[in-house]
């Protein structure tokens, strides 16, 4: 079968990619996000002719219009009849396919729910009558678009964290680990911090722009003790940011303090092990032959792990917390130790599709 009758969906929490298989990025990138007109708008809105279901970016643009739901939290699927209209979008509006003549790969964060994955493959078998579905864990497909085989994969997207294991292209679900924060409590954690400075934030109206102001201001410190310390003393850590109505407001400590519940989930109410725990107890869980490879192939990949300082603050925690105080000073493992940066996030996944088929 000619790869263009080949699809492929990474269904992520934040984002949809969609394309066909050989190709090196999607063929569309749009927000997994289902918006329907307020009762207040409706008479407005018929001026401009929206329709009843309004899906991706179109939402970002009438979001005070609209009624906002994600169809997807932490990487599971809960609104089936949203999920059904954002597939309708990504192979009808963006791919423009006809799916009885295709094939299908899609793409899952590990350990979900069997029931959610069984549901996925009726849906696209019973609706959409496409010839053949697979699903792959994002996971392993990032670690191919590196050329890699063995190595551990840092997944950080906008709805969950994952450390995921993987050797000679297999992932071990027992020894993968999860954690429910990512890109979305992030925000959500920054418009709280935002409002404690006295600015008036909504967890629901302002969820965007908020978004947008980490994106854009937020970093990991290196030393979170020390970066605060700083950030009472100075201003040197303020950045003004201009909001879409015109006021400007003043960021500081802010700026790492809320990614910083990606290591401390404590800061958000979460119980667990942070980023940095999780790896380590990931490695250590590995039978001993296999310790070395994933020490030497850490790979950082979603959204999530695109903030400044990020991979200095691993080397600054894991190394010298974990191998000299745990492995006894074992210098040798402390020299191999790498991390690898992926660069374009959002498509590395898709580049491992096309070096699986």
């Amino acid at each position: 079968m000619d790869n263009k009758n080949v699809v492929v969906c990474d269904n992520g929490t934040g984002y949809v990619k969609c394309g066909f298989a050989g190709e090196n990025f999607p063929t569309s990138v749009f927000p997994c996000v289902v918006g329907r007109p307020l009762l207040r708008y409706e008479e407005s809105l018929m001026e401009q002719q929206v329709k009843d279901i309004v899906v991706g970016e179109s939402c970002a643009e009438l979001r005070h219009q609209l009624d906002i739901n994600y169809p997807v939290h932490n990487g599971i699927v809960q609104n089936w009849e949203d999920m059904e209209h954002v597939w309708d979008h990504a192979f009808y509006k963006e791919l423009k396919i006809n799916p009885s003549d295709c094939k299908i790969l899609l793409t899952d964060p590990p350990l979900n729910p069997s029931k959610n994955r069984e549901k996925m493959i009726e849906t696209m078998f019973e609706k959409y009558n496409f010839a053949g579905v697979f699903i792959q864990i994002q996971a392993v497909l990032t670690l191919y678009a590196q050329g890699l085989l063995t190595g551990l994969v840092i997944d950080s997207g906008d709805g969950v964290t994952h450390v995921v294991p993987v050797v000679d292209g297999y992932s071990f679900p027992h020894l993968t680990k999860r954690m429910n924060v990512a890109g979305r409590h992030i925000t959500a954690y920054l418009v709280d911090l935002l409002s404690r400075r006295g600015y008036a934030m909504n967890k629901t109206a302002d969820f965007e722009t908020v978004r947008e102001i980490k994106e854009k201001l937020c970093y990991i410190s290196y030393d979170y003790k020390r970066e605060y310390q700083l950030g009472l003393e100075t201003t040197i850590l303020v950045k003004n940011y201009t909001l879409p109505d015109g006021r400007v407001i003043k960021v500081g400590t802010e700026r790492f303090q809320a990614p910083e519940a990606l290591f401390t989930p404590e800061l958000i109410d979460v119980e667990g092990d942070g980023m940095a725990d999780m790896v380590f107890r990931c490695i250590q869980e590995m039978d001993i032959d296999n310790r070395m490879m994933l020490y030497q192939h850490i790979v950082l990949s979603g959204g999530s792990t695109m903030y400044p300082g990020l991979p200095s603050r691993f080397v600054f925690f894991f190394c010298l917390f974990f191998i000299i105080q745990q492995e006894k000073a074992c210098w040798f493992t402390f020299n191999v130790f790498c991390i690898l940066f992926v660069s374009v996030l959002r498509k590395k996944s898709r580049i491992g599709i096309s070096i699986q088929f």
